[in-house]
């Protein structure tokens, strides 16, 4: 970013919140992708840790997370949400990694 964006102008402070929450969505997405990228099928994107260092807010990290789910199985994916919610598994198989629950 070589300048800050006009639309974070004092004028446009009412729509702040729906401005963070997009890019928060962003973000996310960004980091599942790079753990599609990088991880092995068995292991799990941390919700926990993204809400606590982005969002502190679970319930809109679980309403982006279910935009994510529904763009993943687009693309062919399968997803399952372990760990009492808190950690998303993505994978390709019939049947969800071994370690998840």
């Amino acid at each position: 970013m070589n300048s800050f964006p006009e639309h974070i102008s004092v004028n446009n402070k009412k729509n702040f919140e729906s401005i963070r929450d997009k890019n928060t969505l962003d973000i996310l997405r960004n980091e599942v992708y790079l753990h599609v990228l990088t991880s092995q099928e068995d292991t799990f994107y941390d919700l926990d840790t993204f809400n606590r260092t982005y969002n502190n807010n679970m319930k809109k990290t679980h309403e982006m997370i279910e935009v994510i789910i529904q763009e993943l199985k687009l693309l062919g994916w399968k997803t399952f949400l372990g760990f009492g919610e808190t950690g998303l598994y993505i994978y390709s198989t019939d049947e969800k990694p071994i370690n998840a629950y």
